[in-house]
């Protein structure tokens, strides 16, 4: 049996009007030039109190979206890092600067320790609309902002999965244990929904400002499409008319490294990876299929 031939043409749908921010890319030490946008998109709607929160900061400055701000801006804020070693990193980097509040602990999904529990608890009083929010924390981003009552940040920037389809919907589950990350298209529509407008990407995040913010950046069309280009990273199956999956676009995990591999996601076994002349299958062919099948489950 010869091979299909299968060839995979991801189309740049992107509209250059929606996409202007990209020439302002920079890193001082991010890694997809999300400083540059950051200065750039502050440039634009001007700062009100130069706060900002950072949910996930990791040690503080290795691919920091907050970094060149307290440090170069001479801006203020509150970061969090519940991770060990990473936080002993990041208390030390701010050690002397006052401005600047660590804390070793993770920012979860009830009323005792979400983002508006966390703001509430400081001593100084955090501006209502502050600045930026960032957040990093690899699966309930989306939660974590969705939960934010008390306050409005006027920039947000968080990550998205950029394994999955821009035409694809999907938020994972309301649940720590689980990293997963959400889609770009599931983002935006929610983002939507608490008055967020998208007004530029990276290869990971993804950035928002205020809808009432969202004219003077002159974007007509800021849908997923129109604003980001996946390539080839995205995953894709196909099903044939037998049954058959074959795999086009990304097939490494981009972190783990593992191969998937075309033999290994097929539900029907090669038997009965059939199809009949007259375009259906016979019914015992059916009931052999569904009894293998739950079988193996």
């Amino acid at each position: 049996m010869t091979e299909p031939t299968i060839k995979f043409s991801p189309q740049d749908q992107r509209v250059k009007q929606s996409i202007w921010l990209q020439d302002y890319r920079k890193n001082v030490v991010t890694k997809y030039g999300e400083d540059g946008l950051i200065e750039k998109i502050f440039e634009v709607i001007g700062t009100q109190n130069k706060f900002l929160c950072d949910v996930g900061a990791a040690d503080g400055k290795h691919h920091s979206n907050s970094y060149n701000l307290l440090v170069n801006k001479e801006w203020k804020g509150i970061l969090f890092e519940p991770t060990k070693q990473r936080y002993k990193e990041l208390k030390e980097l701010y050690r002397e600067n006052k401005q600047i509040l660590t804390r070793y602990d993770f920012v979860g999904l009830d009323k005792h320790n979400d983002l508006d529990f966390h703001l509430d608890q400081l001593e100084n009083k955090v501006p209502q609309n502050f600045d930026f929010l960032s957040i990093d924390i690899d699966g309930c981003d989306v939660h974590i902002w969705k939960d934010i009552k008390r306050y409005r940040p006027r920039v947000v920037c968080i990550e998205f999965n950029p394994c999955i389809s821009l035409d694809i919907y999907f938020l994972q589950a309301r649940d720590l244990s689980v990293n997963q990350g959400n889609s770009l298209l599931a983002i935006c529509e929610e983002a939507k929904d608490m008055g967020y407008e998208l007004i530029a990407t990276t290869q990971l995040n993804a950035f928002f400002v205020e809808r009432s913010e969202f004219q003077k950046f002159k974007i007509t069309d800021n849908s997923p499409k129109a604003m980001h280009f996946l390539e080839d990273k995205a995953t894709h199956i196909l099903m044939t008319y037998d049954g058959h999956l074959f795999l086009a676009g990304r097939t490494h995990h981009p972190w783990k490294h593992f191969e998937l591999r075309e033999e290994s996601i097929q539900v029907l076994p090669p038997e009965y990876q059939k199809w009949k002349a007259d375009g259906r299958l016979s019914f015992a062919t059916q009931n052999k299929q569904k009894v293998r099948i739950e079988a193996a489950i």
